[in-house]
């Protein structure tokens, strides 16, 4: 796929999405899973610095998006917001686990979980660039919002704030 037609599928994706304004990315994520009918869990975990820094993983009622707890509250927005976007285009990866590795890790769940969830940390360049560009959609368009109307400048600086205000707007 190339860029234009990778960027015009994702930009139409998360123009689906109700981008909370306020941003807050849990809240996303509960309006993703209203629109799914799936509930998204958001799990913070200690991630080992060689692997992701986040991961989703679908169940068959539910998803888990897996994100790192020891990193800035901005940088685990993105990596949920690139989870969603793995979770958004349902993507699916190929490669093969071993058999005996699910058993071994994780003996108390279903080791076919365990393999679909292991093979999912190795997605495809074109899935992880569309993942990230809807990552970063959703966070520009977070970023982006209108100032809250009910903030005003405290006593004193309003008159100051109002000509920053003009003076900005009159700028080339």
């Amino acid at each position: 796929m190339n860029l234009r037609r990778l960027q015009s599928r994702c930009e139409s994706l998360v123009r689906q999405l109700d981008i909370p304004s306020p941003f807050d990315v849990r809240e996303l994520c509960e309006r993703a899973a209203r629109r799914s009918g799936r509930p998204i869990h958001l799990e913070p975990m200690s991630l080992p610095a060689e692997g992701p820094c986040g991961l989703w993983v679908a169940t068959p009622r539910l998803d888990f998006i897996f994100y790192e707890r020891r990193t800035s509250r901005l940088h685990q927005e993105h990596i949920i917001a690139h989870e969603l976007g793995h979770l958004l285009c349902d993507h699916q990866t190929q490669k093969a686990v071993d058999e005996d590795i699910p058993h071994v890790l994780l003996p108390e769940l279903d080791p076919e979980m365990v393999r679909r969830v292991l093979r999912r940390t190795h997605y495809s360049a074109a899935e992880e660039q569309e993942a990230e560009m809807i990552a970063s959609l959703i966070l520009q368009q977070a970023n982006h919002r209108p100032a809250d109307p009910a903030w005003t400048a405290q006593a004193g600086t309003a008159d100051l704030v109002h000509r920053l205000e003009r003076s900005l707007r009159q700028s080339p």
